[in-house]
């Protein structure tokens, strides 16, 4: 039985330890693996994790030493989270990406703007 993947990118396996901020508070993650498109995620504090990324899609900032990345966290289930970078990484930045320590916190969720007031029909 064939698989149906659907991904542009194939994803390379890691295990590489980063740092989730939340409200202030640090804690483990690990990158399970990653692509030019997106990676996974697995939370040391699952449950936590999985209540503050609620209700997704719930977009994160990604920064190291050199640089910051945008992506959104597209699932999340059982202490795991799969996102979806804004942009395409290079190979460069997925190997670095791979290799590196990085920071990952939530963006402020986007609020949604109130609906324009109808005017009177004249």
């Amino acid at each position: 039985m064939a698989t149906d993947n659907k991904r542009q990118f194939s994803r390379q396996k890691c295990g590489t330890e980063c740092t989730f901020v939340l409200d202030g508070m640090e804690s483990r993650v690990y990158l399970l693996d990653a692509s030019r498109g997106g990676f996974k995620l697995r939370f040391e504090q699952a449950e936590a994790a999985m209540a503050a990324i609620a209700p997704l899609p719930r977009d994160m900032i990604i920064t190291d030493q050199y640089s910051k990345m945008h992506a959104t966290i597209m699932w999340a289930s059982g202490g795991l989270a799969g996102c979806r970078f804004y942009q395409h990484l290079s190979l460069d930045d997925v190997v670095r990406m791979m290799t590196g320590h990085f920071r990952l916190q939530l963006a402020p969720p986007v609020k949604p703007e109130p609906a324009p007031e109808a005017s009177p029909p004249a």
